[in-house]
């Protein structure tokens, strides 16, 4: 490769990069998390999903379903097949943001998450609608 057009791509790149991560303040993210939630196409995609084969009964079920999709569907819950460890990495990253739950009621959602979302359970067939929605952060 000409090392012109070599440097011109790598300058490319570093400009998207930088465009991309200039938009992750936090209200770009509200906003987004309530596009992505709130978008009609998402909405029927989710409509058409079996919330029960998805979510299995257990408790936290609930509570994940009505806090977790504030800011983002509940596609990356489902489909990322994350172990032990990566739940409690996420529940650290995550309690600040969710400020409307006590500290027994996030422990109960990180417990049912990291039990029933792991990567011992198949991932269920999403529309693509969905599996294009995923978050705003």
């Amino acid at each position: 490769m000409h090392p012109v057009l070599a440097s011109l791509l790598v300058a490319s790149a570093v400009t998207v990069v930088a465009a991309c991560g200039a938009a992750t303040t936090e209200n770009s993210a509200a906003a987004g998390a309530k596009r992505a939630v709130n978008d009609p196409a998402v909405k029927e995609a989710a409509s058409k999903v079996n919330m029960d084969e998805v979510f299995p009964p257990g408790p936290g079920r609930d509570l994940a379903l009505n806090n977790c999709q504030n800011c983002h569907t509940f596609v990356p819950i489902v489909i990322l097949q994350m172990d032990k460890d990566a739940w409690t990495r996420s529940s650290i990253d995550h309690r600040e943001r969710v400020t409307s739950l006590t500290d027994e009621e996030f422990k109960t959602v990180y417990e049912y998450l990291s039990a029933t979302f792991n990567p011992d359970r198949p991932v269920p067939t999403l529309p693509k609608a969905l599996l294009e929605s995923w978050t705003s952060y």
